[in-house]
């Protein structure tokens, strides 16, 4: 699997011709390096339809004079937050009909397995120049780029040309970001998209007569279709990102999933009986597969720093194990397994089980099987569903017993830890109801206003504590795994076992006074 490469970086189109403004005035910068002038040719491939595109995903074929510091090969470059960007790269090779299979599959949820062929040739001169910061290492890049573009289909295309100044961030500088995009936007330069700018050469500029052409439907079955399909869009849009394993893709991934099914679950009656059971059956499925990936994230950043704050205090030749080493067998545990779980989600991700749920989930959307119920007042349809959701998160409430505090008697052990397991099952009961009640609220937030609003927040506050609940139970097991052959290491993960301990009952403790806050007569008025 190609590497993905992360980049910061911000392109505007220039109000002039000139260069990139940008020197040694901008924070942390103490030298501006010497201009580097770099071409390079480009063919970007999509399918006949421009499916990656409107996805704002690019794959492009870059070749350069060897003697050119331009970088040669194929690029994918995905969207990530924000300026961020998700570069995967490939060798050049021979191919120039179609992109590399490896490619090709990082791709599918925009192409849907078809052939990328050649769409648009690109050719650039650009100059650039490297900031350096009191020690001479480069700080960020600013480029100038002069770019020519024009369709292949068809081949009497015109070109269309334009100047661009970039600028790229290296170490996570965001501040600098800031500083250099400030100064050009106060010259008249405005943030470019890049894919839109490829989008009007290809097929023209868009017809701005379309624009208003936006649905009012305000029944129940348009909003929560409107819903349904945000989430399948950011359910694909994370699909890429999942595979090249970017930071918190799979969670995101996951995060669709769970709010899919939530939103079925609990907007059900407005569709053929039984109709929504099928996705939700396979929606839970992707969530099992990847919630491997999304613990050991959380283990991963939680652990290491503990284990940091461990180091800083240790004492050498004290006897009670040296955190370095215990963070050391710490980290190739984790990595080893957050690779048997990456694995996992690939090949959920390119099995023919996934494919048909993306397609089913799509079909939905496209031709829901509406009941009666869909056509009426979204509000009045929508608000007792909701309410119901509530009850039943409060039912599930009522399950957990707030008495047990996780503590382990000596005489009594074997019961209380017992009761421990099922305060457990009954609190991620409670995790599942409660996270299923605030999706449905957040579908009719938009439609009631502040009110519904708070009570999400207020509910998400509440998901907060009963995630960090789980999430120490996830670790406590973890750690304990470590114990046997840990010699004098054992000490350290028994510390940290035990402050995963006194999370857990602070977590547990509070979890009463959020579910009080969460279950206020005023908070949910707006259900009545």
């Amino acid at each position: 699997m190609p590497s993905p490469r992360l980049a910061l970086t911000r392109t505007y189109l220039a109000p002039t011709s000139g260069s990139a403004p940008g020197g040694a005035d901008l924070p942390g910068v103490a030298d501006v390096g010497a201009p580097v002038e770099v071409t390079s040719e480009e063919t970007h491939y999509d399918t006949s339809d421009l499916a990656l595109a409107a996805a704002g995903v690019s794959v492009r074929r870059q070749t350069a004079e060897r003697t050119s510091p331009a970088p040669r090969g194929w690029v994918l470059e995905l969207p990530g937050r924000g300026p961020r960007t998700h570069e995967v790269r490939h060798a050049l090779g021979r191919a120039v009909r179609t992109a590399p299979a490896a490619l090709q599959r990082l791709t599918w949820a925009a192409a849907r397995g078809r052939s990328l062929g050649p769409v648009l040739a690109l050719s650039t001169t650009a100059a650039q120049r490297d900031l350096l910061d009191a020690d001479g290492s480069v700080v960020a890049r600013l480029t100038t780029r002069r770019v020519q573009a024009r369709a292949l289909v068809p081949e009497d295309s015109s070109a269309q040309t334009w100047v661009e100044w970039q600028a790229e961030v290296v170490d996570g500088r965001r501040d600098l970001l800031d500083a250099v995009t400030d100064t050009w936007e106060a010259l008249g330069a405005e943030e470019s998209d890049r894919t839109a700018q490829l989008r009007t050469v290809l097929d023209g500029p868009d017809d701005e007569d379309g624009l208003d052409a936006v649905s009012v439907d305000d029944s129940a079955g348009a909003v929560v279709l409107g819903r349904l399909a945000q989430d399948v869009g950011w359910l694909l849009s994370q699909d890429p990102l999942a595979r090249i394993d970017a930071p918190d893709a799979v969670r995101s991934l996951r995060v669709a999933a769970r709010r899919l099914h939530n939103v079925l679950t609990t907007f059900a009656p407005l569709f053929t009986e039984g109709a929504t059971e099928p996705l939700r059956a396979e929606l839970t499925w992707i969530a099992d597969v990847t919630r491997p990936s999304r613990d050991l994230d959380v283990l991963t950043d939680k652990l290491l720093e503990d284990l940091d704050e461990e180091a800083a205090g240790h004492t050498a030749g004290s006897g009670t194990g040296d955190p370095a080493v215990v963070a050391e067998t710490v980290r190739a545990t984790l990595a080893e397994r957050a690779a048997t779980a990456h694995a996992a989600v690939l090949e959920a991700l390119d099995s023919q089980r996934y494919r048909d749920l993306v397609a089913a989930l799509e079909a939905f959307v496209a031709d829901p099987p509406t009941v009666k119920a869909a056509r009426r007042e979204a509000r009045k349809a929508l608000l007792p569903l909701v309410a119901e959701a509530h009850r039943a998160a409060r039912d599930a409430y009522r399950d957990v017993d707030l008495d047990v505090d996780g503590e382990i008697d000596a005489e009594i052990g074997h019961d209380v830890e017992k009761a421990t397991a099922e305060d457990a099952a009954a609190l991620a009961r409670l995790r599942t109801a409660v996270a299923v009640a605030r999706d449905a609220a957040a579908v009719v937030a938009p439609r009631v206003g502040e009110d519904a609003e708070e009570y999400v927040d207020v509910l998400k506050e509440l998901l907060d504590l009963l995630d960090e609940h789980a999430d120490t139970v996830v670790t406590r097991e973890f750690l304990a795994g470590l114990v046997e052959g840990a010699g004098s290491g054992a000490f350290v993960l028994g510390r940290l076992h035990a402050l995963e301990e006194v999370r857990s009952a602070v977590a547990f403790h509070d979890v009463e006074t959020a579910w009080d806050a969460a279950n206020r007569k005023k908070l949910r008025r707006f259900l009545k």
